[in-house]
């Protein structure tokens, strides 16, 4: 493997640590700093050994995804595509990052159907289901497990205590604390409000007493 180019890199947060973006055979290969290169004595047109290719990946490259991952997690929980698009703007390769997500499984932390289920629980009594969906699939979540967590986790809601109906009802609430007072026109624009968040029109029109 032949190191045909050195390009440094702008991280922006990382002033005083100079990066560099690595190229094997006119392919990138990953990122290193000004410290790895003079370790590894990387230069363009060197020929890389199979033994210290495969030591640069190994101890340093995917080590830090790894803590970087991490320390990602650390903050706050995400799915695997959005860990996925953090570790892709950091310069890990597919195969790198791959592999860290594996790792990360290994240990569970990180689970998609545990992200989805916290997420609904705690959102469930202020958005509606299609909402909740809709962010779900933008975080990567596939359909099917959406679908069958919000089936078990609104089953598991009392009859009386649909979180729908509630969170419909503290909308309304937010808005206007007597509905008697409404003229047509004021009920239709809350109906219309209510159905572009994506509220069942049933549920509201239940809850408005129509």
């Amino acid at each position: 493997m032949i190191v045909t180019d050195i390009l440094e890199v702008n991280l922006g947060h990382s002033k005083k640590k100079k990066a560099y973006k690595i190229y094997l055979d006119y392919n990138f290969a990953f990122l290193l700093y000004s410290q790895d290169i003079k370790l590894y004595g990387l230069k363009k047109g060197l020929d890389l050994s199979e033994e210290t290719y495969h030591k640069i990946i190994e101890e340093t490259v995917y080590r830090r995804a790894k803590q970087k991952a991490l320390a990602i997690l650390k903050f706050a929980d995400r799915t695997q595509y959005e860990l996925y698009i953090k570790l892709k703007d950091a310069y890990y390769t597919d195969e790198i990052i791959d592999r860290t997500i594996e790792y990360l499984k290994g240990y569970n932390y990180l689970n998609d159907v545990r992200y989805a289920s916290n997420y609904i629980r705690s959102k469930m009594y202020q958005q509606s289901k299609l909402v909740l969906k809709s962010k779900l699939l933008q975080k990567g979540i596939d359909r099917d497990t959406i679908e069958k967590i919000i089936f078990n986790e609104y089953q598991t809601s009392a009859e009386d205590k649909d979180p729908e109906i509630l969170a419909i009802n503290k909308h309304i609430k937010k808005k206007y604390k007597d509905l008697t007072c409404l003229t047509k026109e004021e009920k239709q624009k809350l109906i219309t409000s209510l159905y572009r968040k994506g509220f069942n029109l049933d549920k509201i029109h239940k809850c408005l007493d129509i």
